[in-house]
């Protein structure tokens, strides 16, 4: 993303801040007005277990404190948000999206910028803080395998291309980003000098593994009951999905070698009549408490909010990508320099996979 990749230092930095000091962290207060019954705010985000968490810790509670009705859509799509900005319809008044898909918004004229008199950002990790997008959770997206269909454990993404040595129906997401840099790593590419990346080498390297892939996932829960279902026995997968399966019984594991952790982000489509509402959401969202009850207890995210670590236990802080030995085994996709080739480079991969 360009960003300097994140240290345990920036992390966890303010986590032994006292409980006192946490308890001011960022909060709103919203008046409750008569006419409140009338509002209504839409946020858009990647439905699954990870909306269901954000419904439980940030819309039905905001709903609560404000008598403004949350109306939820999902699939936070680049191209919807455009179509709405451009024609002057904006429906959605917040989106959650992948820091890719902010670059490329901001490009193209397509986000309001952050109003901080309103979202404040004292207390929020330097990595997650832009003029046009506010990150709410580090996520990952890791090598995930069912413990029942393999009978080793893989280490890396090497593993991953040994059809050999770990055989079975493998999955990855259905788009450029992330399966470059894993196939690079598989490869033999250090994972802290992946960019610029060799594009021919990875795709290169793709095609010895393509045979090999029978599904492409396009949602985070599709590759969770691909691997439920054992309809293939490895996958790239979100791991906080993985871990809302784990909590199920599911016997899943991640692999955090070699894993990519980016951020999702707030963010407010250009030209929505209720901006000011979108920004309030925004900063009631981010609150300590509320992002260490979502990522400590609904889905194992990395919270923004540095005070939120005071609320979540140790044994919960080892399973989130931001704990320092999980970090430390990652390396930071970079979104900026995905952006000026994104497109260019998914028409490529669109082209390869039907070669």
């Amino acid at each position: 993303m360009g960003k300097k990749k994140l240290t345990r230092r920036e992390f966890l930095k303010g986590a032994a801040v006292t409980t006192a000091a946490a308890a001011v962290g960022p909060h709103i207060f919203v008046r409750k007005a008569t006419a409140a019954s009338n509002k209504k705010i839409v946020i858009c985000s990647y439905g699954g277990s990870y909306q269901a968490s954000q419904r439980k810790a940030f819309f039905e509670p905001f709903e609560k404190a404000t008598g403004i009705k949350v109306v939820e859509a999902t699939g936070p799509d680049l191209a919807k948000i455009k179509a709405q900005v451009t024609s002057g319809n904006v429906e959605w008044d917040v989106v959650d999206i992948e820091s890719r898909i902010m670059y490329t918004a901001i490009t193209e004229n397509l986000l309001e910028p952050i109003d901080t008199n309103i979202v404040k950002l004292d207390t929020i990790v330097k990595p997650a803080v832009h003029k046009y997008g506010i990150g709410n959770i580090a996520f990952t997206t890791a090598l995930t395998y069912n413990k029942k269909q393999l009978k080793k454990a893989p280490k890396g993404w090497a593993d991953f291309w040994d059809v050999k040595n770990f055989p079975g129906p493998r999955s990855l997401q259905d788009h450029a980003p992330f399966n470059l840099e894993f196939a690079l790593i598989a490869d033999g590419v250090n994972k802290d000098k992946l960019y610029p990346l060799d594009i021919d080498r990875a795709f290169k390297k793709m095609s010895k593994i393509k045979g090999n892939i029978d599904a492409w996932w396009e949602s985070g829960a599709q590759s969770i009951q691909q691997l439920t279902s054992g309809a293939v026995v490895m996958s790239s997968a979100w791991n906080g999905r993985v871990n809302v399966a784990q909590s199920k019984g599911v016997p899943l594991e991640i692999v955090w070698d070699g894993a990519a952790y980016d951020w999702d982000l707030w963010a407010v489509p250009k030209g929505t009549p209720r901006k000011e509402l979108a920004m309030k959401f925004i900063q009631f969202a981010l609150n300590a408490k509320r992002q260490a009850y979502q990522c400590g207890k609904l889905i194992a995210y990395g919270p923004s909010n540095k005070l939120a670590y005071n609320y979540i236990d140790k044994a919960r802080q080892k399973q989130l990508p931001t704990y320092p030995d999980n970090l430390a085994k990652q390396f930071s996709f970079n979104s900026k320099w995905w952006q000026p080739r994104l497109n260019k480079l998914n028409e490529k991969w669109a082209a390869w996979k039907i070669s």
